[in-house]
């Protein structure tokens, strides 16, 4: 395939956008959003056609990536966190990594947008913002460019000059991606499905019998994302020291953590719920009282949208550190440093008052328009309106 840039834009005038979304299957949160996008988009009647960005690569060199990701998180936590802080130390390395970034997939990019005839690019994940960023900056893609920022930090690796728009979930992370990129950035709110807004929420009284639940029980649902990352086991036994707290367990799709977590609880006299991967899960915050999570990530955002309060836990290194220090200044959940900090948090957000009803608050402020609406103006606006 030549160099060429990909597709001029069009002025669509009234007819069907067509966007183009990279997403990443590292963990669910990025190709989560990216499908709460193109269901929006379809919904509307425009095209959407997703693409996982590890694929663009050669030599299978993204599932070795996210095996690494994922090995790392798990087993060497400490080192990636290093990794993660390095390009804080050391930010004029971002540009050298965009460069490969590009070489590595910035061909396959502009294959996948000429052969969807896309009419904007919008990406969920870091390395793909890096690549159309750079592939924009350089002309081989004509198109606007569109950065949705999944997490409340704002990694270096996160933003890029080249980016037509950067859109964020709160204002904190829209303002530190304006600064870093000199890009124009909107805090548009989460992408979250609709099956978590209050109103579309199953019955509590009926998801808390089948749980087992009593009314007086205060229900903790723990999660560690898709891949079970973290320390269920300590956060289980903090909770479980806890009067009438009943810890409703997510392990993701790590059997090795189930069993291990189902062994733990079935030597307790504590009661507790333990489960494994579940499609349930605004069945779950609906029957809870508090969430209690570690890495500030897409299960957050959710818990947000269906009001159930969000504490954080002994974060996961890197992001989930970053991203739940943040969520805490923002006031839209709480960062329990200790076992006595996390009884507290419970103890005082799983109550009805003047805590709970503030953070419930705050985290619905966030969600105060579309994020289709801004994808949608940019990607059907003359080219002399735009933002380059």
């Amino acid at each position: 395939m030549s160099n060429r840039p990909a597709e001029e834009d069009p002025v669509r005038d009234n007819r069907p956008a067509c966007i183009l979304i990279l997403s990443a299957s590292m963990g669910a949160g990025h190709d989560g959003a990216a499908r709460v996008l193109a269901e929006r988009l379809r919904a509307r009647g425009h095209e959407a056609h997703v693409r996982d960005f590890l694929d663009a690569g050669p030599l299978r060199v993204g599932p070795a990536l996210r095996l690494g990701y994922e090995v790392e998180l798990k087993h060497a936590p400490e080192a990636y966190d290093s990794t993660y802080r390095l390009w804080y130390r050391a930010p004029w390395l971002c540009p050298a990594v965009a460069s490969l970034v590009e070489a590595l997939g910035g061909r396959r990019v502009a294959r996948w947008v000429a052969d969807a005839g896309a009419d904007a690019v919008v990406s969920t994940y870091p390395l793909s913002t890096l690549c159309i960023g750079r592939m924009r900056e350089r002309g081989r893609l004509r198109l606007p460019a569109v950065n949705f920022i999944t997490d409340f930090g704002v990694h270096p690796l996160w933003v890029h000059r080249g980016i037509d728009l950067n859109l964020a979930v709160h204002e904190t992370p829209a303002r530190r991606a304006a600064e870093s990129s000199g890009t124009r950035s909107l805090a548009c709110g989460p992408a979250v499905s609709e099956a978590f807004s209050p109103e579309r929420l199953p019955d509590r009284r009926g998801g808390r019998a089948e749980l087992g639940l009593d009314p007086e029980d205060r229900a903790v649902l723990v999660v560690a994302g898709s891949w079970g990352v973290g320390n269920l086991e300590r956060t289980w036994r903090a909770l479980s020291a806890v009067g009438r707290v009943v810890p409703v367990v997510v392990c993701g799709r790590d059997e090795r953590l189930l069993a291990e977590v189902q062994a733990l609880a079935g030597t307790s006299p504590t009661r507790s719920v333990v489960l494994g991967w579940t499609d349930r899960m605004p069945a779950l915050m609906a029957a809870c009282d508090v969430l209690v999570e570690n890495a500030g990530g897409l299960t957050s955002l959710e818990a947000m949208r269906a009001g159930l309060p969000v504490v954080s836990f002994e974060p996961i290194a890197g992001h989930g550190r970053e991203n739940t220090a943040a969520m805490d200044a923002a006031g839209v959940g709480h960062l329990a440093n200790d076992s006595g900090a996390l009884a507290d948090a419970v103890e005082l957000l799983g109550s009805p008052g003047p805590a709970r009803d503030g953070q419930i608050s705050r985290a619905w402020a966030m969600f105060r328009s579309d994020p289709v609406d801004a994808i949608l103006e940019v990607a059907t606006a003359p080219r002399a309106r735009r933002v380059a």
